[in-house]
């Protein structure tokens, strides 16, 4: 319950919990109004998931007439009796109790017309598809409104906070590294210039080079969940130019497999929390995607790149063991892994270092690195490495793979003073959510995405 200006305000899924008969104070959204005889009027209210059916009486309502004139999406707070009914409400969450209206009081009224309408947003057909979903992140305070949007948001809430609880139960130290940075150096996606102080400047594509350092400096184990940044004109449902990622680095005692078994043990536990303590937000996704619950394995199913090199020849891709895979081809290794070991996470190991950044390290007397990724229904949601300790080495990599030396002083400096093997990876949580709810758009799960056609709002 909420407390104010001592009322006690009932959450809609505490009416159950009342005896029938018993007096009630709620407080939500206007979602419909029906008038069903002249003396008798159906508010339905709703607030976040939940939705509950309010009686107006006619007789029992100084201001009956004004209430039917109320616009959608208004705030008001009902005054009532809490009474259990006999056959099941079917428009509403709250199934078995409604409330019979004694006052109903507009908290703040809608004074304009909506630019779409919520109920045709939150249906669960044509009318749905009939709802622009770029005038919806257009006006995203009333998208929230929705029922499966806010699913979504709660959702990667609940990645977030189990990722971090996880992480912290394991000893990594939480940090928070810079997103303005003096050079592209990194390599890889492309970077957002910026004007700093009359100087260029950079957002970060990642913390890589930073959560390094704090490896270097003894930290052991450390973890990041922020924004990062890349200029990339790809797929709107498939990208986003600024998402969250979990960036994770810790020392290791034998090598890359080490980092590999403990990514995979949080994944499972992050996914097994969601499942757990989420179980009505799960339920409305369902509601409206094809989500079926994720298929696991107690230890990582792992392919060598070769391997899934050699699985697609011989379903008739052309691919060289040099190449990385598309998505076409991800799809096709997540089905055939599924078909063979009925799991939708599995990893793939030991990419050539032409596919790998120049801080991997490589496998001696190879091509191979000691990298891998993680694909979740078919789909990539995490890249990661054991990194490379050898300051010759290092040199050696960049300039062989021609990278920008400008502002990796701070970088390179590190390995001329003992550096503990390490390794890690970075998990796109946005991504990680699309994969793991069956969506086809990354979106979602942006409160405000940022693709190459959206700054706004």
């Amino acid at each position: 319950m909420i407390e104010s200006k001592n009322e006690l305000i009932t959450e809609f899924n505490k009416l159950t919990l009342k005896i029938n008969d018993e007096s009630v104070i709620v407080r939500g959204f206007i979602d419909t109004i029906k008038t069903v005889s002249k003396n008798m009027l159906f508010v339905i209210l709703r607030d976040r998931l939940e939705k509950v059916q309010c009686i107006v009486l006619r007789k029992q309502v100084n201001d009956f007439d004004s209430i039917n004139k109320i616009p959608l999406e208004s705030f008001v707070k009902v005054t009532g009796k809490a009474v259990e009914v006999k056959t099941e409400i079917k428009s509403c969450t709250i199934k078995n109790r409604e409330i019979r209206v004694e006052t109903l009081e507009v908290v703040s009224s809608v004074s304009a017309q909506l630019p779409f309408s919520i109920k045709d947003a939150a249906s669960k057909g044509t009318d749905r598809a009939n709802v622009s979903y770029n005038v919806r992140l257009d006006n995203r305070f009333l998208d929230f409104r929705v029922p499966i949007t806010y699913a979504f948001v709660k959702l990667l809430d609940g990645v977030m906070s189990e990722f971090r609880t996880y992480l912290k139960s394991e000893n990594f130290t939480e940090i928070r590294t810079t997103k303005i940075i003096q050079s592209g150096s990194e390599g890889g996606a492309n970077l957002f210039s910026i004007d700093y102080f009359g100087k260029k400047a950079f957002l970060a594509q990642s913390s890589q080079l930073y959560k390094q350092s704090c490896i270097a400096g003894g930290m052991k184990r450390v973890f990041e969940i922020g924004y990062a940044y890349r200029a990339e004109v790809q797929n709107v449902n498939r990208y986003l130019s600024e998402f969250t990622q979990v960036d994770i680095e810790m020392e290791i005692e034998n090598d890359y497999m080490d980092v590999i078994r403990f990514v995979h043990k949080v994944i499972l536990h992050v996914i097994k929390y969601l499942k757990e303590h989420y179980s009505r937000e799960l339920e409305i996704v369902r509601e409206y995607t094809d989500f079926k619950d994720v298929e696991l394995s107690t230890e990582p199913v792992i392919i060598d790149h070769s391997e899934g090199v050699d699985i697609l020849k011989a379903q008739g891709y052309e691919i060289d063991y040099e190449d990385d895979f598309n998505r076409e081809q991800e799809k096709a290794l997540g089905a055939h892994i599924k078909k063979l070991h009925n799991v939708d996470l599995f990893v793939i190991k030991d990419y050539p270092k032409s596919q790998r950044a120049f801080y991997t390290q490589v496998c001696k007397g190879t091509n191979k690195t000691r990298s891998y990724d993680f694909l979740l229904r078919g789909e990539e949601i995490l890249s990661g490495a054991q990194r490379e300790t050898d300051f010759e080495s290092l040199k050696n990599a960049i300039a062989e793979k021609g990278v920008n030396v400008d502002g990796l002083d701070f970088y390179l400096k590190m390995f001329k003073f003992a550096v503990p093997p390490h390794g890690g990876v970075g998990i796109g949580l946005e991504r990680f959510c699309k994969c793991l709810f069956e969506t086809n758009d990354i979106r979602p799960f942006s409160l405000f995405p940022r693709d190459p056609s959206r700054l706004y709002p």
